[in-house]
């Protein structure tokens, strides 16, 4: 795929994930999901959706769009190799680059905790309040820690909770209820959760449906668990003391580079949701997100037809494969390469085999490496070389149609 195809198959899959996500966002709202559980996974479901919506795409399109959606070498390369002229090439490298940088926040944010966690000393609490862990049925790590304002909680196999130097000073009730919602983090795993959450934040980084989805996931995240947290608290009072005191820590907090998941936001949601909750019954919660799934089901296919992607079998231009009754294309001019002379006179030889797409008027458009010669200049003479070509059109029915076509060029020195 070359960088301006994958530029317009980017733009089919914002506007095709755009649609999937305007509907999967406003469904709940109009329908009224009010249960924090089953909200949870609806989101978390939409979010794995819109990441194999790729996939959905009739062939060969899902395939190759999938696979350009990873971050490879090859993408700054061939930006370099071609000077960035390309607007497609220009898109490829920034979104490569936008991808980079989060990644690279994302690294900052884990060594900023690591570093929290090593200048942190042994929390020291009353039994009480140790009480809750017995409760909760997990063990972490308790630490007290002078660089944090509000409790963090990050790790898996060996879960940390950072506790501000104040906490040991706070009422006993609101230390219950602050350690009771870290360590439900922890049973919870939700360490995982949000660290794949951030990688999607990353990939998908151009995209505000995805922000908007992942903010709502979060705060349905801390519904749940405060749902909990009051359940084995025992105390709905001395639970929302804890959140606003946490709360107030919050403004004076430095979040952590990279991860968003512990900016403790949604406090009036969260508030309003513990005082006005509204209990659903599970006959009415599956009926709602079996609607939604079919909706959404309904929403991707419509969003599929109306934004094909390059390729794709509802594209007006999709090439054919020269295959049954589609008849070959016959070469009319065919221009010998030139053999460069880095590589004669380094002695190369090599084999390059050259993918390429002939148009329905015998000409040559977007030739592109398949297997490469392992040298770039055997590589790049090869691709100008097939440019220059020209055909008689590929038939179909007696018909010109465009064809994929593959063409094998060898660069050997004369014995």
């Amino acid at each position: 795929m070359t960088a301006t195809a994958f530029a317009a198959d980017l733009t089919a899959y914002v506007l095709q994930s755009s649609l999937v996500l305007g509907v999967g966002l406003l469904l709940p709202v109009l329908f009224r999901l009010r249960d924090a559980r089953a909200a949870l996974l609806y989101g978390q479901g939409l979010l794995v959706a819109v990441l194999l919506l790729p996939l959905l795409q009739p062939e060969p399109v899902r395939t190759t769009f999938a696979g350009e959606m990873t971050v490879t070498g090859e993408w700054l390369g061939q930006l370099a190799e071609t000077g960035g002229n390309s607007s497609g090439n220009l898109l490829l490298g920034v979104l490569g680059l936008g991808i980079l940088l989060r990644l690279a926040w994302l690294g900052l944010g884990l060594l900023t905790l690591r570093s929290w966690r090593r200048g942190a000393r042994p929390a020291l609490l009353a039994p009480e309040v140790l009480e809750i862990a017995e409760a909760v049925g997990v063990r972490a790590l308790l630490l007290v820690s002078g660089r944090v304002e509000i409790p963090v909680t990050f790790g898996w196999r060996s879960p940390v909770v950072l506790l501000p130097a104040g906490f040991p000073g706070l009422p006993l009730q609101t230390q219950r209820g602050i350690l009771c919602h870290e360590l439900l983090h922890v049973r919870r795993r939700d360490w995982l959760a949000a660290l794949f959450e951030e990688g999607m934040r990353a990939l998908l980084w151009f995209h505000p449906g995805v922000w908007m989805l992942l903010a709502r996931i979060a705060l349905s995240r801390e519904q749940v668990v405060d749902h909990e947290a009051v359940r084995l608290t025992g105390s709905r009072r001395a639970y929302l003391e804890a959140l606003r005191i946490v709360a107030a820590g919050s403004w004076q907090a430095a979040a952590v580079p990279g991860l968003p998941f512990f900016h403790r936001g949604h406090l009036l949601e969260r508030v309003t949701h513990l005082c006005k909750e509204v209990p659903m019954s599970r006959p009415r919660i599956a009926t709602l997100v079996t609607t939604f799934a079919g909706l959404l089901a309904l929403t991707a296919f419509l969003a599929v037809l109306a934004f094909p992607m390059a390729g794709s079998a509802w594209a007006a231009d999709k090439p054919l494969k020269v295959d049954g009754n589609v008849k070959p294309p016959k070469i009319v001019n065919k221009v010998q390469p030139d053999y460069p002379e880095s590589a004669r006179d380094a002695k190369i030889e090599g084999t390059v085999v050259v993918d390429t797409v002939i148009d329905e008027h015998g000409r040559v458009r977007n030739p592109t490496v398949a297997e490469s010669s392992g040298n770039a200049d055997l590589d790049r003479s090869a691709v100008d070389t097939v440019a220059q070509w020209t055909f008689q059109p590929a038939t179909l029915d007696g018909k010109p149609v465009e064809v994929y076509y593959t063409i094998t060029i060898r660069f050997a020195l004369d014995k």
